[in-house]
C-alpha cells in the first residue's frame, strides 16, 4: 500500500512546490480555498487522484460555461465556533457573519446542483446543510443585516421597546414644552441623552433659578446638561426599561449562541466541503488561465510541450521527452545555463502537481506514472550547523535516495559527481548510476562528466539526451534533444570570446587521445543531427506547400465544376423556355390554319410551322450535346463504381450493366435503371454517398456481411473536424454492416472533442442512445452508442 505523501521536505524545496501552490491559491475566492490549497500534498492513491481530477475537469467545464465561481458571502466560521465556546454569547455582528455564510452556502448549493457540468460537484454540493433551517430562521428573525438586534426579535423585546418609545415620547414632549416656556434658561433648544436619561442644555448661570439635576457639562463649562424637576420618575422608568431590554437582548444572544454551538458539527462539515469546492475551482481556474490540463496516468513518462509552471509561458521553451518504455534512466548533458536543471525540475514538479491533482502546463496527451516516492538531489545543500561541505551534503542525500529507490520511485540527480575531484566524482557517479539501474527506478541524471556520458552511450538501458546549443550565437536554445549526448563546448565558447587559439590548442593537448576522439565523435553527431533537422524542416516545408497546393487545386476544381453546372443549368432552362414557347406558338398556328379562309394565309402559317420545326430540331440537338458533354463514357462504367444520376439528383453505386445498354444503380437500397448518358461523376469527391445524418436511408441488413467492422473507433488526438469526419464514416459502416452497438474513444482532455462527438450523435436520428462508458471501461473518456433497429 502506497503512503499518502510521496515527497520529503527536501524534494518539495528543491522543486519549489510551495511556490506553485502560492500561484494556485490566488485563484481561490476566499480564505477557505486558500487554506485548502496550502494543505495540498502529493499523494499516491490512484483512486483519490482520479476522483480529484474528474472533479476539477467538471469545474473547468463549469467555468468555461458560466465564467466564474465564488463562495459569495461565505466566511470561515471556525474562529466564531472557538469564541462561542469561550464566551457566554456572541454579539450581533458575529451572527450577521453567520447569516451571510448560511446564505452563501445555500447559494453555492443551489448553483452547483442546478448548473454543474457533471454529477460529481452536484453530489458534493448536496451534502451542504447550512446548519439547518431552524438556526437560519431564528437568526434572521432576531438580527438585521448590520448585526443589530431587531426590535421585534421576541414578543418580550417588542413590548419593552414599544413601552420605552411611548414613555420617551411623552418625556420629549414635556421637555420641548419646558424649553418653549423658559427660553432665557436654554443654551441650545435641543433634547439630548446623557447617562441614559433625556436632558436639556441650559446656561451655567441659570442653575440657581430652580432645582435641576446636573448630568454633564460642556468642555467650556458654559453649558450644563440637566434634568428639570418633575422628570425624574419617568426617566427612571426609561432607565429600568433600558436595563430590561439589555437583559432580553443578552438572553436572545445566549439562545442563538447555544443553537449555533448545537449546529457546530454541521457548520464545520460545511466548512470542509466549501474549502474543498473552492480549492477545486481554484485549480480549475488556474488551469484555464495558465493553459494547463491533466496528463494520462500510465506506466511511463511522456511529456509533450511541457512548461515549467514558475517561468513565464511566453519565455519558457517547452520540453518534450519520454522515458520508461525501453529505458529506465536518462543521462542529460550539455553546457552550463543550457537548461538541464530547469528540465529536471520541470519533470519533478509536474509529477508532484499531478499527484496533488493540480493541472500541469503540458499537452493533454502527455503521460505520467503515479510514484510512491519522488527523490531529488538538486542545488547546494551545504550545512554549516552539521559541518557538512557541499559534496558531503550531496552524498548524505544520495545515500538516502539509494536506500529509498525502487520501481515506484522517481529520482532526479543534478550534476552527479560534482563538488569533488572530477575523476573520483565520476567514479562515484558511475557507482550511483549502476545502483539506481539495479533498483529499477525511473531516473534522470544531469552531468558534465565525460565518463558518465560514455557509460550512457554504451549501456542499452540508459537513454542519452542533451540540451541543444547554438554555436553560432554562443547561446543555448533550451531544447532537449533525445538520443544524442551533449558537449560542454568550453573550447568553442572560449575561442569565440577571444581566448588565444594557441592556448586553446595547448589546452586540448592535455586531453587524452580517447577524450579527444570522443569529443570529435560528439561533434560529428551534432553536425549530422543539425543537418537532419534542416532536411526535416525542408521536407516539412515542402509537404506543407504541397498540401496547400492540393487544397487550392481541389477548391478551384470544385468551383469550376459548380460554375460549369450553373452555366449548363442556365442553358437548359433557356432551352426549356424556348420549347414551351414553341409548343404554344405551334398550337396557335395550327388553330389559325384550320380557321383561315384564304390560301395565302394557310401557306404563311405552314411556312412559320416549318421554320419553328427546324429551330426546335436544332435546339434539341444542342440540348442532347449538353446532356452528353459531361456524361461518363461506356468504358468508364464498371460494377461497384459510384456515380451521380442526373435525372434523380442523387449519387449511387453501379450494380449491373445490361446487354441492352441499361445501367442499374443502387441508391442506398433503392434500385433504378437508366441510360449511360444520365450518369456523371459523383458530386461527393470522396466517392461516398453524401447524405446528411437526418436524411440517411436505413440499409439492407445483409449488405456488408463479409466485411470486418471494428467495434471501437479511436479519435483521440484529432481535431474536432477530423474526428467528426471519421465518426460519420464509421457510422456509415455500422449501418451497412447492421452492427447495433459500438464505442468511440475520444479521451477526456478539456472536453471539447467529447462534447462535439456527443453533439453529433445527438443529431443522428438513427442513433437510438449514447452515453459515457462505465468507470472501469473508460468513463467519460469513451462514448458508447446504440443504433436504432431498421423499421
Amino acid at each position: 500500500m502506497f503512503p499518502s505523501v510521496v515527497a520529503i521536505d527536501k524534494t518539495l524545496r528543491d522543486l519549489e512546490f510551495d511556490r506553485v501552490k502560492s500561484i494556485v491559491r490566488q485563484h481561490a475566492s476566499c480564505s477557505l480555498g486558500e487554506e485548502a490549497v496550502d494543505a495540498l500534498v502529493p499523494i499516491s492513491d490512484a483512486q483519490a487522484i482520479a476522483s480529484a481530477m474528474d472533479e476539477i475537469r467538471e469545474a473547468m467545464r463549469f467555468l468555461s460555461v458560466h465564467g466564474r465561481f465564488s463562495l459569495g458571502g461565505v466566511r470561515d466560521l471556525a474562529p466564531l465556533v472557538t469564541r462561542a465556546r469561550e464566551s457566554s454569547a456572541l454579539n450581533g455582528e458575529a451572527f450577521a457573519v453567520i447569516a451571510a455564510t448560511i446564505e452563501g452556502t445555500l447559494q453555492v448549493r443551489e448553483t452547483l446542483i442546478e448548473n454543474a457540468e457533471g454529477p460529481l460537484l452536484s453530489r458534493i454540493a448536496e451534502r451542504l446543510t447550512a446548519g439547518g433551517p431552524s438556526i437560519r430562521r431564528n437568526i434572521h428573525q432576531a438580527i438585521d443585516e448590520r448585526g443589530g438586534i431587531r426590535d421585534d426579535a421576541t414578543p418580550e423585546l417588542s413590548q419593552l421597546t414599544r413601552k420605552r418609545r411611548t414613555i420617551e415620547g411623552r418625556i420629549e414632549s414635556k421637555l420641548q414644552h419646558f424649553i418653549d416656556r423658559n427660553p432665557e434658561l436654554i443654551s441650545e433648544p435641543v433634547i439630548s441623552r446623557r447617562r441614559g436619561r433625556l436632558v436639556i442644555s441650559i446656561r451655567s448661570g441659570a442653575v440657581g433659578s430652580m432645582e435641576f439635576i446636573v448630568h454633564d457639562r460642556s468642555a467650556t463649562g458654559q453649558t450644563l446638561y440637566v434634568e428639570p424637576p418633575g422628570f425624574v420618575p419617568e426617566n427612571n422608568q426609561v432607565s429600568q426599561l433600558d436595563n430590561d431590554i439589555r437583559e432580553e437582548i443578552r438572553r436572545i444572544l445566549r439562545a442563538l449562541t447555544h443553537e449555533f454551538l448545537e449546529a457546530e458539527t454541521a457548520f464545520l462539515r460545511d466548512r470542509a466541503i466549501l474549502s474543498h469546492l473552492d480549492s477545486s475551482f481554484a485549480r480549475a481556474d488556474y488551469a484555464i488561465q495558465a493553459r494547463c490540463d491533466f496528463p494520462e496516468i500510465g506506466s511511463v513518462i511522456k511529456l509533450r510541450q511541457a512548461r515549467h509552471p514558475l517561468i513565464d509561458a511566453d519565455a519558457v521553451v517547452p520540453v518534450t521527452l519520454s522515458l520508461g518504455e525501453r529505458s529506465r534512466m536518462m543521462v542529460l548533458t550539455g553546457p552550463n545555463t543550457g537548461g538541464k536543471t530547469v528540465s529536471l525540475k520541470t519533470i519533478g514538479l509536474l509529477a508532484l502537481m499531478t499527484q496533488a491533482a493540480i493541472p500541469i502546463p503540458a499537452s493533454p496527451d502527455s503521460e505520467l506514472p503515479l510514484f510512491r516516492s519522488i527523490r531529488t538531489d538538486i542545488g547546494d545543500e551545504q550545512s554549516i550547523s552539521q559541518n557538512l561541505s557541499t559534496f558531503s551534503a550531496h552524498m548524505t542525500n544520495i545515500v538516502s535516495v539509494l536506500a529509498d529507490a525502487d520501481v515506484d520511485t522517481l529520482v532526479l540527480l543534478d550534476e552527479l559527481g560534482a563538488g569533488t575531484d572530477p575523476q573520483e566524482g565520476a567514479a562515484l557517479g558511475l557507482s550511483v548510476i549502476e545502483a539506481l539501474l539495479e533498483s529499477n527506478a525511473l531516473v534522470f541524471v544531469s552531468t558534465h562528466l565525460t565518463p558518465l556520458k560514455y557509460f550512457a552511450i554504451r549501456h542499452p538501458e540508459v537513454k542519452t539526451a542533451s540540451m541543444e546549443f547554438d554555436i553560432k550565437t554562443l547561446s543555448p536554445t533550451f531544447r532537449v534533444v533525445e538520443g544524442v549526448p551533449g558537449r560542454s563546448n568550453a573550447f568553442i565558447i572560449a575561442q569565440r570570446l577571444g581566448f588565444p587559439l594557441e592556448r586553446i590548442e595547448r589546452a586540448r593537448s592535455f586531453l587524452s587521445q580517447g577524450e579527444i576522439r570522443a569529443e570529435d565523435i560528439l561533434d560529428e553527431l551534432e553536425r549530422e543531427r543539425q543537418a537532419m533537422r534542416a532536411q526535416r524542416q525542408a521536407a516539412d516545408h515542402d509537404r506543407s506547400e504541397a498540401t496547400a497546393l492540393r487544397e487550392t487545386y481541389e477548391r478551384r476544381l470544385i468551383a469550376f465544376e459548380q460554375e460549369k453546372e450553373a452555366a449548363l443549368s442556365d442553358r437548359f432552362r433557356a432551352l426549356d423556355v424556348f420549347l414551351r414557347d414553341s409548343q404554344r406558338r405551334l398550337e396557335t398556328l395550327l388553330a389559325s390554319t384550320q380557321h383561315s379562309e384564304s390560301d395565302d394565309a394557310r401557306r404563311e402559317h405552314l411556312r412559320e410551322i416549318s421554320q419553328l420545326r427546324e429551330e426546335t430540331r436544332k435546339r434539341q440537338e444542342e440540348a442532347q450535346q449538353l446532356r452528353h458533354s459531361d456524361s461518363l463514357s461506356t468504358d468508364e462504367l464498371e460494377i461497384g463504381k459510384t456515380v451521380h444520376v442526373r435525372s434523380l439528383a442523387s449519387d449511387g453505386r453501379i450494380v449491373q450493366l445490361t446487354p441492352k445498354g441499361k445501367v442499374t444503380i443502387d441508391m442506398d437500397g433503392i434500385r433504378v435503371q437508366t441510360v449511360p448518358t444520365d450518369l456523371i461523376a459523383p458530386r461527393n469527391r470522396s466517392n461516398k454517398t453524401n447524405l446528411s445524418p437526418k436524411k440517411r436511408v436505413q440499409p439492407h441488413p445483409k449488405r456488408l456481411q463479409g466485411k470486418q467492422i471494428p467495434l471501437e473507433l479511436n479519435v483521440m488526438g484529432l481535431t474536432v473536424n477530423e474526428a467528426l469526419r471519421l465518426v460519420e464514416e464509421y457510422l456509415d459502416q455500422l449501418l451497412l454492416a447492421d452492427i447495433r452497438k459500438a464505442r468511440i474513444l475520444h479521451g477526456k482532455g478539456t472536453g471539447a472533442l467529447r462534447d462535439a462527438v456527443q453533439s453529433y450523435l445527438g443529431s443522428c436520428r438513427f442513433v437510438a442512445s449514447y452515453g459515457f462508458a462505465p468507470p472501469n471501461l473508460g468513463g467519460d473518456g469513451v462514448t458508447e452508442l446504440e443504433i436504432a433497429e431498421s423499421s
